[in-house]
């Protein structure tokens, strides 16, 4: 990746090691465990559109106005005036078809907010690492961007970037690997501990989604 000649591909483990400004380049946020995979199941679910927000105020301020469906967390507990959790699985139960939605995390729309709104945005997860994977191909630069957890690495995010990885320069890693390392981490042991095992399941159901999140107007929408 990034031969002379080829579109350039860097990553960030921590999306506190970004640039500051960000580059004029496309970025791929990956917050696996959750917002990443929560953009994907909204959009999949009929979402007009996925807001994401770093401050409540203006995500329940976008609520007023826009009569959008809000679901969010701030360090794992639900947030006042909000709609939802944003758990993947739980989004097939709300009503969110044709709505615009609002989406609040300690960590994914954070990232996104410290690259700026301005930058071309996608997001990326283990379930739509090879569709968004072929969206980002022809970009001049790209920056695979694992969001982390409060200035943490975690191996989750670094495994959905790798799964991007491989498949821009066409190595990606073993998938049954891939897995275990997901499977062991203490974020997937928490969403155990909670009675969400098929949650880590359908995370590790690689490239099972061909949905393709990009930021437009401030947004995220479906351009396949």
């Amino acid at each position: 990746m990034g031969a002379t000649g080829d579109p350039a591909v860097r990553r960030v483990d921590r999306q506190e090691d970004l640039p500051d400004p960000a580059p004029d380049a496309a970025f791929v946020v990956v917050d696996v465990i959750i917002s990443s995979t929560t953009v994907v199941r909204l959009l999949e679910a009929g979402a007009e559109s996925v807001r994401p927000f770093a401050d409540p105020d203006a995500a329940r301020r976008f609520k007023r106005e826009t009569g959008a469906f809000l679901v969010g967390e701030q360090g794992g507990e639900s947030v006042d005036g909000f709609d939802g959790s944003p758990l993947p699985s739980l989004v097939a139960d709300y009503p969110v078809a044709g709505r615009p939605v609002g989406l609040l995390s300690s960590n994914g729309t954070r990232a996104m907010a410290r690259i700026g709104h301005d930058r071309d945005i996608y997001v990326g997860s283990t379930v739509n690492a090879a569709a968004v994977a072929d969206a980002v191909r022809d970009h001049p630069e790209t920056w695979l961007v694992a969001a982390g957890r409060q200035g943490e690495v975690v191996a989750e995010d670094v495994a959905g970037v790798d799964l991007i990885a491989g498949h821009l320069d066409g190595a990606a890693p073993d998938h049954g690997t891939l897995a275990a390392g997901i499977r062991e981490t203490p974020t997937a042991a928490w969403l155990r501990e909670m009675g969400y095992d098929h949650e880590v399941d359908a995370l590790c159901e690689f490239d099972s989604a061909d949905v393709v999140p990009r930021l437009r107007d401030d947004a995220f929408v479906d351009v396949r």
